[in-house]
């Protein structure tokens, strides 16, 4: 009885086997998860206005670059109003829409149409 006690004290000190060797795959790599979107951390109400105005942005405004649904999303999450938001955007240019209710009844309804 006392080998049996030896071997396994032995056993428990040194490890098992299949731990002296090295493991022969490497660990996974750590995958960086990227930054989650402005867009996507929207109220799907405010996703719907968002989307709104983005899709209210003339293609051809001169020398103006139209914004991305995340631009346009980290304005709102940088605490402005819906209002405000529209408001530069039409100073600039990118909007010709008399009002904010005006790019939101026109996007409403052609989502209707498509439906």
């Amino acid at each position: 009885m006392d080998w049996l006690v030896t071997a396994l004290t032995a056993l428990m000190l040194t490890g098992p086997a299949s731990a002296e060797t090295p493991n022969p795959t490497p660990p996974p790599a750590v995958v960086a998860t990227a930054a989650p979107r402005e867009f996507a951390q929207l109220s799907p109400g405010n996703r719907r206005t968002a989307t709104a105005l983005f899709e209210a942005q003339k293609t051809a405004a001169p020398k103006t670059e139209r914004l991305t649904l995340d631009e346009i999303a980290r304005e709102r999450r940088s605490g402005k109003s819906w209002g405000e938001i529209f408001r530069s955007m039409k100073s600039q240019g990118l909007i010709q829409a008399e009002s904010l209710s005006q790019v939101l009844g026109r996007h409403d309804r052609a989502r209707y149409v498509r439906s």
